[in-house]
């Protein structure tokens, strides 16, 4: 099978920002979640605003644990949790806004905030990066996809996931039953939109997921992996993540500026720069061990 080019970034990301910060460890009785990017082009991006609703199983990978994967969860949690559909850096702040919405089910402050972009849905491997030029660590090539993980609240965990899954169906555009990412320029495998549950489709998770699809129609599918998971309109892949686990990002793709004015740009500073300190600060945000670009950039640099 043959894979869509991905779609390279802009080049204007291409400051670094130092500075320090200190963030809370989250306790014992945080269960990790997560999610995916989704882009979005600028014409499309103000229909992607309106989020009201309208009235075959595959041979596991390999166990590995690779220097960037996610430690599988252990019997005392329910599991890992991510989604993706489309470019990773615009859905971590709209995560980052369900998580710090005073409101909402989770009311973190800023320095709990626990989204981490990343890639899911593929092989194991020692190591998954962004395009490096490495087909044996790309983690296109390797049938991932952009993701981002929320850790949720073990006492809530279905109204947390329920808050991600409202935002994450309506972030889609089209109308019901012919929904598509907002940026058509994320397509592909790499850019492919699913939902990792522990046990997948058989998680007790899965039917509060699945809820907030209901004005949607979308298709859910049971996800087979990697490649064999082909970037399908209007269909979201659901996963087991205990077998098809989550890689955390580079560490200059966390709290990233958007490459357009999508909905909340100019993302603040207190985002693209403080919270990206602090979290390196505090070890939320770790190396890799892929390559960095040194490229990060506050939004002002560019939106200013």
């Amino acid at each position: 099978m043959l894979l869509a080019a991905p779609r390279q970034r802009p080049a204007f990301r291409r400051v670094a920002i130092i500075g320090a910060g200190a963030l809370l460890v989250l306790g014992l009785s945080l269960v990790t979640v997560s999610s995916i990017g989704a882009g979005s082009s600028s014409a499309s991006a103000v229909a992607a605003f309106d989020r009201s609703p309208p009235t075959a199983a595959t041979t596991p990978p390999t166990a590995i644990t690779p220097p960037n994967a996610t430690t599988p969860p252990t019997a005392a949690a329910s599991g890992v949790v991510y989604l993706g559909n489309g470019c990773f850096w615009e859905r971590q702040w709209a995560y980052y806004k369900v998580e710090v919405d005073p409101a909402g089910p989770f009311r973190r402050p800023a320095a709990q905030v626990s989204s981490l972009v990343g890639y899911a849905g593929g092989a194991d491997h020692s190591r998954v990066c962004y395009h490096t030029g490495n087909p044996a660590q790309d983690y296109g090539d390797l049938g991932h996809a952009e993701a981002v993980r929320v850790t949720l609240d073990a006492a809530n965990a279905n109204g947390q996931l329920a808050a991600l899954a409202r935002d994450f169906f309506a972030s889609f555009v089209g109308s019901p039953g012919h929904r598509s990412r907002p940026d058509a320029a994320d397509r592909g495998t790499p850019y492919r939109s699913l939902v990792g549950l522990p046990g997948g489709m058989d998680s007790p998770l899965y039917p509060v997921f699945a809820q907030q699809n209901a004005p949607w129609g979308m298709d859910l599918k049971r996800g087979l992996g990697g490649l064999q998971d082909t970037d399908e309109p209007n269909t979201v892949w659901v996963l087991d993540s205990s077998t098809w686990h989550f890689y955390p990002g580079e560490v200059y793709h966390q709290f990233h500026c958007n490459f357009f004015q999508s909905e909340g740009m100019p993302y603040p500073d207190s985002y693209t720069v403080e919270l990206w300190n602090a979290q390196q600060s505090s070890g939320q945000i770790q190396p890799t061990g892929c390559p960095e670009d040194q490229m990060h950039m506050p939004c002002s640099s560019r939106w200013g």
